[in-house]
């Protein structure tokens, strides 16, 4: 294939089909945030490196798509990710604002990924920021809220996955020298490779104990009741073990599980973390937590807690709706002389919220005498075509079954149509 007719690595076009459920998806889920009262933002897709850097950290700065901005000379970067935006905006623009802070937007988001590793460089985020408040209400609240979102889309069979990143923390203050090396393992949950690693080291004894037996730390909530044996974790432990009895008055709909050392994300946040799966979808449907330090990174110190959504993702594990934006009708006019009233059809119907394409010349008049036409589940137009023959020789042809019903003028086929 010519390269020019390609698209880069990491991207793709979607065509209507898959576009109008991304919107579905989208005006679902923002009417959802909407009822819990956060109220929507818009960020720019690009700025300063140097702006966005103090947000993200340097851990991330690699998987910035980077250009110089040719007026100023100034190297901006494309959003990889919109919640620092976000931080920059309540620090800034909404300071004078009242907490907690209730927010949340939707916009693509691009990162650089290395070649041959399978993800997207451009991604389609939804998402919720709870700013001001830092109490296991809050996290309730914004976990609460990524579970009823799904919810409302259909989605029952899920599970919901909790963490802290003080236990991490704790794993890891001293590490020292291995610690790089025992994050890249414990990402792998790779047993073998972190006991190669721990071994010789000076690590407490009883975080080696810990690392030893990973499987003690990850699978149902009944893990949390032996990780609070260990004083150095059981602070984070009852965090977790509060926002599970928030989230039960909540009458969330998922199953529950705990991952106490997942490393994903541990740098950004600083508190309770989640992730939200589904058995349809291998990616992540939802990752979220709280991260109290970011707001700060801008200059005012705000506690807060958010989740973004994948809506390709999630759009891979809803029902397909092909059908809501089909259209409904096609309205033919047999001459231009019946122009006129074609038209005034075409807009009654469209005003009635009936989805209507006018053929002014004739591109679709062939298609009644076509088996294309009647399929018999109105795939090419729901309802079916009108056909103007004169000012008082009206036809509308059933697309489900083939019949016909004449009319002899628009007024009779609008009153005693069933339209």
């Amino acid at each position: 294939m010519n390269k020019f007719l390609t698209l880069p690595q990491g991207v793709k076009d979607f065509g209507p089909v898959k576009a109008e459920n991304l919107k579905r998806i989208e005006t679902g889920l923002l009417e959802e945030f909407s009822y819990w009262g956060y109220r929507r933002v818009i960020t720019p897709l690009f700025e300063y490196l140097d702006t966005m850097s103090v947000g993200i950290g340097e851990n991330f700065e690699h998987r910035l798509m980077k250009f110089v901005d040719p007026h100023t000379g100034e190297v901006v970067v494309l959003r990889p990710d919109i919640t620092p935006q976000i931080g920059r905006m309540v620090a800034t623009q909404l300071s004078d604002h009242r907490y907690p802070l209730r927010l949340c937007y939707s916009g693509r988001v691009v990162r650089y990924e290395e070649k041959g590793s399978g993800k997207e460089r451009e991604v389609f985020q939804l998402g919720c920021e709870l700013l001001g408040l830092s109490s296991t209400e809050g996290d309730s609240e914004i976990i609460a809220l990524a579970l009823k979102s799904l919810n409302r889309l259909g989605l029952k069979k899920i599970t919901l996955n909790l963490g802290h990143t003080g236990i991490l923390d704790a794993v890891l203050r001293d590490a020292g020298e291995i610690r790089e090396e025992l994050v890249d393992a414990l990402l792998k949950k790779d047993q073998e490779q972190i006991r190669k690693i721990v071994e010789p080291s000076a690590i407490p004894n009883d975080i080696k104990d810990v690392l030893f037996c990973l499987t003690d730390y990850y699978g149902d909530t009944d893990i949390l009741h032996r990780a609070a044996r260990n004083e150095r974790f059981r602070p984070c432990v009852e965090e977790i073990i509060s926002v599970i009895a928030v989230l039960e008055e909540y009458k969330v709909e998922c199953d529950i599980s705990v991952d106490l050392v997942e490393v994903k994300g541990f740098e950004y946040y600083t508190g309770v973390t989640f992730e939200i799966i589904s058995s349809t979808s291998p990616a992540s449907l939802v990752t979220g937590g709280r991260y109290d330090g970011l707001v700060s990174r801008y200059g005012r110190s705000v506690p807060a807690a958010g989740f973004a959504i994948d809506a390709e993702a999630l759009m891979q594990s809803t029902k397909s709706t092909d059908g809501e934006n089909q259209v409904h009708f096609v309205i033919v006019p047999k001459n231009q002389d019946l122009r006129g009233d074609a038209i005034r059809l075409a807009e009654w119907l469209r005003s009635s919220s009936f989805k209507v394409i006018l053929d002014l010349n004739g591109s679709y008049a062939d298609m009644i005498d076509s088996k294309d036409f009647f399929e018999g589940d109105g795939s090419f137009a729901t309802y079916g075509m009108i056909k103007l023959e004169s000012p008082s020789e009206i036809k509308l042809v059933e697309s489900r079954t083939g019949s016909i019903r004449e009319f002899s003028n628009l007024e009779e086929l609008l009153t005693g149509g069933g339209l």
